[in-house]
C-alpha cells in the first residue's frame, strides 16, 4: 500500500516539473502606453513686458528687498525667503510670496551654516511653493541675496540648486545656464565687521568659480558701496529703497529695450539671452549723452559706463565673450543731427576694441524724449578677484 507523500515530496516533485512559462513574465498592458502628463500650475503672471520672462527668489533682507524691488517694476513670479518672520512682515508684497524658513532662535545671526541648513531643510516645500508662484511659464530664475549675512549668503547655493532643479522639472534646455544669481557686496562700514567680510567673500568666491565654470548664468555683483556715492545725502528711510531701486530698474531696462522692434538696428531677444546665458559675471551700465554733436561723446558714454557702472569693478574686460550697446535718442535728433549715424558707429567700434574677442551686438532705437542715452551690458567675464580680495583684507 503506498504511503502519501509528504510535503517537502511535494515540494520537490512542484520544483522539478516542466512550467511553460510566457515570453514575458509580466506581459505588456494597453496601460502601460498611456502617460500622464506632468501638469504644471500656471503660476502668477508677470506684469511687464521683456525679452526673457524672469523668475526671482531672494533670500535674507537684502534679497527679500530686491524681490520687493522687482515685484513693483512687475515681475510677479517672485518669492522671498527668509529665516525670520519679521523681516518678511516689513516685505510689502502679498503674502503668498513670502516663506519662513523657520529654524527658530529668529534667524541665521550672521552664521552661514545656519542658511544652509535652511535651504536644505525646507528644499522640498520651496519646490512646492515656487511651482504655484512661477508656474511652468518661465524662461530664467535669478537668485538674490546680500553676501555677508548669514540667511542670503547660507542659503544662496541651496536655492541655486533648487532653482535648477524647478528648471529641469519644467523642461527649460540647459538647467545650469537657466539659474543665475544677484549679489550685493556689502558698503565698507557693514564690512568693517570680520565676520560679514569673510561670509561675503567666501560665497562671493564659490559663485564666481560657478558662473566662470558655466554652472550658473549670470553672477551679477552690485557694489553696495559704489551705489551710496552715487546718492549721498540720503535720509535713513531714502537709502535702502534708492540703492535696489537704482539695481532693479538698470536690470529691467535690458529686458524692455530688448523686446521693443527698431526701424534702426534691433538689439533682439536672441541677442540679449546669449549674454544673459554666457556664463561668468555680466556687467551693465548707462550714461545720458550732453554733447551729443561731438563724434566722441557716444564713445566716452560707454567707456563711462563700465567704469561708473553700479556693479563691482576690476573687471578685465578684454577677456569678456559677448557684449552689447544700444543706443536710445529721440525722434527729432535721430531725424536732424547730422554725423550722429558715425558717432554711433564709432561708440560700437570702440566697445569691440575694449572687449577684445566678444562678439558685440547693437541695439540702435528712438524715442520720444529729446536725449540720447547709452546702454551697455557685457557677459562671460572672468570674477573681479582684486574687489574680492579687498573684502578677506
Amino acid at each position: 500500500m503506498g504511503r502519501t507523500a509528504t510535503k517537502s515530496q511535494k515540494r520537490a516533485n512542484r520544483k522539478s516539473s516542466t512550467v511553460d512559462l510566457p515570453e514575458s513574465i509580466s506581459p505588456s498592458l494597453e496601460l502601460e502606453r498611456a502617460s500622464a502628463a506632468c501638469k504644471v500650475s500656471r503660476g502668477v503672471e508677470n506684469r511687464c513686458a521683456g525679452s526673457i520672462n524672469f523668475a526671482w527668489l531672494g533670500s535674507g533682507q537684502c534679497g527679500g528687498r530686491l524681490v520687493k524691488t522687482f515685484y513693483d517694476l512687475g515681475y510677479h513670479k517672485a518669492m522671498a525667503l527668509n529665516t525670520t518672520q519679521r523681516d518678511l512682515d516689513h516685505l510689502s508684497v502679498p503674502k503668498k510670496h513670502k516663506f519662513l524658513m523657520d529654524i527658530g532662535s529668529e534667524g541665521a545671526g550672521k552664521d552661514m551654516n545656519r542658511g544652509r541648513e535652511a535651504a536644505s531643510l525646507y528644499n522640498q516645500q520651496i519646490l512646492h511653493e515656487i511651482e504655484q508662484i512661477f508656474g511652468g511659464d518661465v524662461d530664467h530664475i535669478m537668485v538674490c541675496f546680500g553676501a555677508g549675512g548669514g540667511t542670503g549668503s547660507g542659503s544662496a547655493t541651496g536655492l541655486i540648486e533648487i532653482a535648477q532643479q524647478y528648471a529641469r522639472y519644467i523642461g527649460l534646455r540647459n538647467p545650469c545656464r537657466s539659474v543665475g544669481a544677484l549679489m550685493t557686496l556689502p558698503t565698507n562700514g557693514e564690512a568693517g565687521s570680520p565676520r560679514v567680510a569673510e561670509n561675503a567673500y567666501t560665497i562671493a568666491s564659490e559663485l564666481a568659480v560657478l558662473a566662470w565654470q558655466n554652472k550658473i548664468s549670470p553672477l551679477l555683483i552690485v557694489d553696495n558701496d559704489k551705489i551710496s556715492k552715487l546718492h549721498p545725502n540720503l535720509t535713513v528711510k531714502q537709502f535702502w529703497p534708492t540703492i535696489n531701486r537704482t539695481v532693479g530698474e538698470l536690470f529691467d531696462i535690458f529686458n524692455r529695450l530688448t523686446y521693443l522692434p527698431s526701424e534702426y538696428t534691433a538689439f533682439d531677444p536672441t541677442d540679449y539671452y546669449s549674454i544673459i546665458s554666457a556664463g561668468g559675471c555680466t556687467i551693465m551700465g548707462v550714461t545720458c549723452v550732453r554733447d551729443f554733436k561731438n563724434k566722441f561723446a557716444i564713445s566716452r558714454a560707454i567707456k563711462e559706463n563700465l567704469q561708473d557702472t553700479l556693479l563691482t569693478s576690476d573687471f578685465d574686460l578684454s577677456r569678456a565673450k559677448v557684449a552689447g550697446s544700444i543706443i536710445v535718442g529721440g525722434k527729432k535728433m535721430m531725424g536732424t543731427i547730422p554725423g550722429l549715424q558715425d558717432a554711433i558707429n564709432y561708440g560700437f567700434d570702440v566697445l569691440a576694441d575694449i572687449t577684445g574677442q566678444a562678439t558685440v551686438h547693437r541695439g540702435i532705437y528712438e524715442d520720444k524724449r529729446e536725449a540720447l542715452r547709452v546702454y551697455t551690458i557685457i557677459g562671460g567675464l572672468p570674477a573681479p578677484s582684486a574687489r574680492l580680495e579687498q573684502l578677506r583684507s
